[in-house]
């Protein structure tokens, strides 16, 4: 792997981060106290000189009046820079190599009466076990009761195996489960949900995709199996809690939706600082893996804030080529991308931004997030593929009529505020 100054090698991936989650603390990764400082201040400030997308902007200082990289880092962060962040090698492979973490396998977000419901529930999540959905309200923890004021992160505890909390959940009914779960080490599916949606004599494949990391590329591939044996007419991908990953997954997965016609263009152009120009390369689209030929002229996508990075940059990519409409919130706005570099002796994983991302039309200024094309709520009460559900409710009425409904274009208030702190917060998930 090719070397940045003998002290860190830059990784196979390139990380586009995002945060789906409050109340979250950076990644704290602590040198041993009798340190005066850290002795990996120094080569980290050197490799952000070197890399950092906005590195004539950093301010010259002496890394070692500094305790911690993680103080350096906070020195000499450019003002645009909300995601750059160091958390520890272990962590980082464990999510984006092998596709898990510790926690409970589950999503929250506040609706609009102030009830923590659970918004999204992996397969590996022991709330499977008790039949609790997408839609449920976590009333109470440890017998405290949960409103927005809370700190989740306080209340859960550290991330560690083994660490019990007892839940208070209520049904969308109103029946009550009180039951008690222990952190694991959570196996992540990346495809939360697929199906093939028929309405009024319209065949619509529907696909969840929560993460873009090394297992996605085997579930898009059954994933999209699966909805083409049914020959659908149009598809529509929800990446409402998608805040990003690996860039080539998301590439992947335009992949199975760009035109035939389109094969060899652009589908995104990263951008490095002006002493790196000669990294400056294109991604372009390829056949994918099932060699499909759906040659579908629009495509649907539904959004909220929490849809930033990689997945902004499948909806920027597509844009030039397709018909594409944008259904719920706009989107995070974050168009840069980061590297990850790791120093000799493995302690951290140094996750800077590195490049700025644009598409064919060299569209790459969108920090204020990509404007829907129609208002939707997320709608928390309806489970992912149900007629009901405001967002894809939305999608099946322009695949039928050629317009969206109007008349359901007010967003409901929300306590759901998104940051970019950390490895934990790009989980997305508790």
């Amino acid at each position: 792997m090719p070397q940045a100054k003998n002290i860190y090698f830059r990784l196979f991936i390139v990380i586009i981060a995002g945060i789906f989650y409050t109340g979250c603390e950076e990644e704290k990764v602590m040198p041993d106290d009798s340190q005066r400082y850290d002795e990996a201040n120094e080569p980290f400030y050197n490799l952000m000189k070197e890399w950092y997308l906005w590195n004539d902007k950093i301010p010259e200082i002496n890394p070692k009046d500094y305790k911690t990289p993680m103080d350096v880092l906070e020195e000499i962060r450019y003002k645009k820079d909300r995601w750059s962040y160091i958390t520890t090698v272990e962590k980082f492979e464990q999510y984006y190599e092998e596709g898990a973490y510790i926690g409970y396998g589950y999503g929250q977000k506040w609706d609009a009466d102030d009830n923590l419901r659970i918004s999204f529930i992996y397969q590996d999540s022991p709330l499977n076990n008790m039949e609790i959905t997408r839609g449920w309200i976590i009333r109470e923890i440890n017998g405290q009761q949960i409103t927005p004021s809370v700190d989740m992160s306080d209340i859960l505890g550290p991330e560690e195996t083994g660490i019990e909390n007892d839940f208070l959940f209520e049904s969308p009914q109103g029946d009550t489960v009180d039951t008690s779960f222990a952190k694991k080490d959570i196996q992540i599916n990346s495809v939360l949900h697929s199906e093939t949606v028929n309405n009024n004599g319209k065949t619509t494949g529907y696909i969840v995709i929560k993460d873009f990391i090394q297992k996605t590329s085997d579930e898009l591939y059954d994933a999209f199996e699966e909805l083409t044996e049914d020959n659908i007419d149009n598809i529509v991908i929800d990446l409402r809690y998608n805040g990003g990953g690996m860039l080539a997954k998301a590439k992947e997965t335009a992949d199975y939706v760009i035109q035939d016609e389109h094969i060899g263009k652009v589908f995104a152009q990263i951008l490095h600082n002006n002493n790196k120009e000669n990294e400056n390369f294109d991604h372009t689209f390829e056949q994918d893996d099932l060699n499909l030929n759906l040659n579908l002229p629009k495509i649907y996508f539904i959004t909220t804030e929490q849809t930033a990075s990689a997945s902004e940059a499948l909806i920027n990519g597509l844009k030039p080529y397709q018909d594409v409409h944008i259904i719920g919130e706009n989107t995070y706005g974050k168009p840069v991308g980061m590297y990850a570099f790791y120093e000799n002796n493995k302690r951290y994983a140094f996750v800077p931004v590195c490049f700025s991302i644009a598409n064919a039309d060299k569209e790459a200024d969108y920090y204020d997030g990509l404007e829907t094309s129609v208002e939707a709520n997320d709608d928390l009460e309806n489970v992912f593929g149900s007629d009901d559900e405001e967002c894809l409710q939305q999608a099946l009425y322009h695949i039928e009529n050629g317009s969206f409904d109007l008349k359901k274009t007010v967003l409901r208030s929300r306590h759901n505020k998104v940051e970019y702190k950390s490895l934990h917060d790009m989980i997305g998930a508790w």
